[in-house]
Parts: C-alpha cells; sequence; structure tokens
C-alpha cells in the first residue's frame, strides 16, 4: 500500500525510575510480572484511543489508505518492578501488544510501543552465577514496532530493533528495591565497534538492525543513545547503492532530542523524537529539507489518570497509574499530516555474481562500487538446501565452521587478495563442504565500474 500521507502521534510519559525523596532511586511497577504488563499494555490502549479520538475531524474523511499514522511511546515503557522482563514474560509482552494492534480500528496505524527490556542468565549453570540469581545478567533493549489492523497481525506486520548502547542510567546504581537489577549487575549486548555499507538493513523482521520496510516505506530506528551525535549509529553504516533511502526516522528515547548529525533521511524525510526523560520528557518532529526544520504541534491531550482496572484478577485489581509511571499518564502529542517524501534510492552502482559450486551450495557475491564508480566493499551470501545460512550476507573476511542438516562439517573460508593486472582485486576461498572443495581465487576484478568485467573460475 502505498500512503501519500504520514502524522505522528508522541505518547510523551516519564518512564525513568521513581526519583525517592532521599535521592535514590525505584523501579516501579507491579510485583507480579503478568499483571504488571497487562496493566501497561491497558494503559497503552488507553493512550492508543486518545490520540484515535483526538485527531482531526476531516470532510470528507481521507479514503483508506492514504495517511499513515505513526504513534510512538518512549524507551522504557515496558521493564517491570526489576529493570527488566525475564525473557518467557517478554514473548507475553509482545503477543499482547499485537494482540491489541490486530483490531480493525488500528488500519492504517504504526506503532512504535516504547522499548521492552528482557533479561536472561545466558551462565546460570557455571559457579557462582547459580547461587547469586543477580549475577551476570545479560540485558536486551528493543523496540517493537507494529503495523496494525487485522490483515497483519503478528510477526508478518512486526519489526524489532535492538538497542547496542548501554548508558550509565538505564539502569539504578545502588539501592535498588527488593529484586531490583542494578547497574552492576547486566550486561549489555556487545555493540558493534564498526559500521559498514548494508549493515543495519534488515533481512528479518526480528534481527535487530536499524533500518527496514514496512508499510511501503524505508524506515530507520536508533533507540536514545544510539542516536547521539557522537555516535551514529546509522549513519556508521550507510545503506547500499540501489538500496531505498530512509523516508520517516524514529528515535524512541529517555534522555534524547534529535541530533542533526544522526539523522540520515533522504532529502524531505521526517526524523521523530518521544522521549520519557523524567526532567525534560518531550516529543519532537522535524524535516530534513536541509537542514532540519522542526514542525509545529497540532494538538496536546492528556491521557485519562483513572485506576486501570486488572480484568485478569478476582475480584478486579484497579492499578494506579503512578504506581507504574512516576509521573502519572502523561500526554498525546499530535502533529498535522504531512506529505510523504517520494522514494529515493542510494546513488552507485553493485555487480552480483552467482557462484553455482555445486547442487548443494551457491555462494552470492556482491561487489559495491560508489557513485564515482569505485570499488568500496564487497559481501557474500551462501545458500543451501541443506545448510542455514539465515539470508545473511557477510562481509568479507569470512571464517566459518558449522554442521549442516546431517551433522557433516561445513568449512567456508574468504577474505581478499591482491589481483593479477589489470585487475585490482581477488577473492581468495578456501571451501570445503559436502560434495564441494576448493581453493584458490574464485574470481578477480577492477577497482572501478570502468574497468573489465569480472574474470571468474566458473
Amino acid at each position: 500500500m502505498a500512503y501519500n500521507n504520514v502524522r505522528f502521534m508522541g505518547y510523551v510519559i516519564d518512564t525513568a525510575p521513581k526519583l525517592n525523596p532521599d535521592g535514590s532511586k525505584t523501579y516501579l511497577g507491579l510485583n507480579n510480572p503478568q499483571q504488571d504488563i497487562e496493566a501497561r499494555c491497558d494503559l497503552m490502549l488507553r493512550a492508543m484511543k486518545t490520540a484515535r479520538d483526538a485527531l482531526p475531524a476531516q470532510s470528507p474523511p481521507p479514503p483508506p489508505g492514504d495517511t499513515l499514522n505513526v504513534f510512538m511511546a518512549p524507551e522504557f515503557f515496558f521493564r517491570g518492578a526489576s529493570g527488566a522482563y525475564q525473557m518467557d514474560d517478554v514473548q507475553l509482552a509482545i503477543a499482547a501488544l499485537q494482540r491489541i494492534a490486530a483490531d480493525d480500528q488500528w488500519l492504517d496505524w504504526v506503532f512504535v510501543f516504547g522499548t521492552i527490556l528482557g533479561v536472561s542468565s545466558p551462565t546460570l549453570n557455571t559457579p557462582p552465577y547459580d547461587i547469586d540469581p543477580l549475577a551476570n545478567k545479560e540485558v536486551y533493549n528493543f523496540a517493537l514496532v507494529q503495523l496494525g489492523g487485522v490483515a497483519v497481525q503478528g510477526d508478518t506486520g512486526a519489526r524489532v530493533v535492538m538497542k547496542e548502547l548501554m548508558s550509565g542510567v538505564d539502569f539504578i546504581a545502588a539501592a535498588a528495591n527488593p529484586g531490583g537489577l542494578l547497574l552492576g549487575d547486566v550486561e549489555h549486548l556487545a555493540p558493534s565497534t564498526t559500521g559498514g555499507r548494508g549493515r543495519e538493513q534488515q533481512v528479518v523482521n526480528y534481527d535487530g538492525a536499524g533500518v527496514f520496510e514496512l508499510a511501503g516505506i524505508t524506515w530507520g530506528l536508533e533507540v536514545c543513545l544510539d542516536h547521539l551525535g557522537t555516535v551514529r549509529r546509522l549513519q556508521r553504516s550507510p545503506q547500499l547503492p540501489g538500496e531505498n533511502l530512509v523516508q520517516l526516522q524514529l528515535v524512541p528515547s529517555c534522555g534524547m532530542g534529535v541530533q542533526a548529525p544522526s539523522v540520515i533521511t533522504e532529502f524531505g524525510g521526517y526524523v521523530f523524537n518521544c522521549d520519557g526523560s523524567r526532567a525534560a520528557r518531550h516529543s519532537t518532529l522535524a524535516q530534513q529539507v536541509p537542514p532540519l526544520v522542526n514542525v509545529a504541534l497540532s494538538t496536546s491531550t492528556p491521557v485519562s489518570g483513572d485506576p486501570i482496572a486488572l480484568q485478569s484478577t478476582s475480584p478486579v485489581l484497579d492499578v494506579p497509574v503512578n504506581s507504574l509511571y512516576a509521573s502519572g499518564p502523561g500526554v498525546v502529542n499530535i502533529y498535522p499530516a504531512r506529505a510523504i517524501p517520494a522514494r529515493q534510492t542510494v546513488p552507485g552502482s553493485t555487480v552480483r555474481l552467482f557462484w553455482q559450486a555445486s547442487a548443494d551450495y551457491q555462494f552470492v557475491f556482491l561487489l559495491v562500487y560508489d557513485d564515482n564508480g569505485s570499488y568500496v566493499t564487497m559481501m557474500c551470501e551462501a545458500r543451501s538446501r541443506k545448510t542455514n545460512f539465515h539470508g545473511n550476507n557477510y562481509y568479507l573476511p569470512l571464517s566459518l565452521q558449522m554442521q549442516d542438516s546431517l551433522k557433516q562439517a561445513v568449512s567456508i573460508q574468504m577474505r581478499l587478495a591482491v589481483g593479477s593486472s589489470p585487475y585490482a582485486g581477488a577473492v581468495w576461498c578456501k571451501i570445503s563442504v559436502p560434495g564441494f572443495i576448493f581453493e584458490g581465487n574464485a574470481f578477480e576484478f577492477s577497482a572501478n565500474t570502468s574497468g573489465l568485467p569480472p574474470l571468474t573460475v566458473w
């Protein structure tokens, strides 16, 4: 579906831990994580309905498929009384949010449900972690992006983007409430140390990368610190020639504003930030003209502060909103509908080579050249009927040691080498897979698109 316009809505609510009179902090939430998730989902739905009811009336109303409504909540909306949920409860939260979004009334909506924090103990069975349940917790902080409407319920209309960097204020440093995670107790996923062209393009909808396609639009998303002007997560990994440039960029955060050096949208694109920090919670919409130009807010509507009635309990449990969020239920900020910029592609070119090494194994090489025709980088995708490579495009050098579906050894090594004149480079391979063995240069290639076409061994 090709949308003509987009309307952004930010659910601005304080998602930081509660600041106590003595200066300590406390994670807010219900001790029962399932009930906590239910209460937060109910409040999220309340905010969604507040946004829906506050939309400006249009006469005649726009036809279905004309305007996409983008509703976003801040980072840390789902974390619970311990600072993060166990992974089984994370799945419960995802399923509950997808059920909410699957109603037909949410056709032509996209939801960014803030972020969800999960925690696991990958070394729980290794002493001393089995006697210290708070030690060595690996934390996952991710944004769930969900297309609304019954036709795209569940994974079909879902995208997940992981936060790479952990801030020192993401977790309470000391004196947490009983059972709460302390900053020193958790280990964040190891961030990528270097970027690379195309590394942020999602291959599958739950792979965590920050650039993805949804509703016929190209999106970019960075969570809070990943968007910092000196970090520039998406800027570090520019898109490949021929790929669609980002039209809409999203930044759910708790302590971050729009950072001009980190904006990667095409000309005329939009960047939208919704922040949940206690002191400066806000939402901001800006258009890349360039420079960035802020778009004025249309309306700001408070979300009802009535207690949340949990229908899963008997009798019904009324949950005060300020037992979940320190500053209450927050407000929904609505911006005017704006035209979506026409899709543009990254300049430059690529050369794709298909090596059918055997009946069961194929290697697809992608040579990338910039808009001046100069070689930039190379990737390789391995395909097999017997080994699952998960659709990955690997950057060279590449070294894989694995087993196929029959438990047979699979060994693949590749690296760049110097080519023989007049070729500038070559790809050296050492491959040992069932039914195929090879060692040597698979092909040679030119440093510029004006040079000779690649010389292959196949």
